[in-house]
């Protein structure tokens, strides 16, 4: 007991003597956990994307275009997907892309993807006739609608989402270098990338379609 008192005596002793250099330590280590503290909240908060695809415009066609190339009739490969986007992190960020990827017939056994990066200008909005007078409008997600009125906004706070359609075509190309289809659908990758050059994936099965039940369910 003694002894314990002794070094309680000496440990205060010390303290006394000494306030200025602790109380320095104590402002140092304050500052350093302050620090290191902010930078772990700001690691924490981040955005997470959530990708989801809807039914509606979504579909890949190949068309032939009417042209040849080296004696090969072309053809034009276009896909149209209609995506939901949640953000479900903590802190907002801007959908600022959407990259697809399909696995392509000519390298029938490869696990290889071929990339579209650059989406194209869709010339009219995506419909679809309900009934005998109604139709049904699709936004874009990225380019402006021509019926309907309001933009759609990429910026998603937390717990915000947004959809629309993006559409991408292949360039022109001959012979057997289209979509890899099976059953009726090929299987493609999704790649959504944030403002912070984060990215998300997501694989689905989309239904390949003819040029004339492309046109049905879409542009009118």
């Amino acid at each position: 007991m003694k002894f314990i008192v002794d070094t309680l005596t000496l440990i205060a002793d010390w303290s006394n003597n000494n306030s200025g250099f602790l109380t320095l330590i104590i402002f140092i280590i304050t500052l350093i956990l302050g620090w290191t503290s902010g930078i772990f909240r700001a690691l924490l908060r981040k955005p997470n994307f959530i990708i989801e695809v809807l039914p509606g415009p979504t579909f890949c066609c190949t068309m032939p275009t009417g042209r040849k190339y080296n004696g090969h009739d072309t053809h034009l490969t276009a896909i149209a997907l209609y995506l939901s986007i949640t953000n479900t992190g903590s802190a907002p960020a801007e959908v600022s892309g959407v990259h697809i990827a399909y696995h392509n017939y000519s390298f029938r056994y490869s696990f290889l993807w071929f990339w579209l990066r650059d989406q194209i200008t869709a010339l009219k909005d995506f419909q679809v006739a309900i009934g005998n007078d109604d139709i049904k409008v699709y936004p874009f997600l990225f380019q402006e609608s021509f019926l309907l009125p309001t933009k759609r906004d990429t910026y998603l706070r937390q717990g915000q989402k947004t959809n629309g359609v993006v559409y991408f075509e292949q360039r022109e190309s001959w012979g057997s270098f289209l979509p890899r289809a099976r059953h009726g659908k090929i299987k493609i990758k999704i790649c959504v990338l944030d403002s912070y050059r984060r990215k998300y994936k997501k694989l689905s099965d989309i239904p390949f379609v003819d040029i004339e039940e492309a046109k049905n369910i879409t542009l009118q």
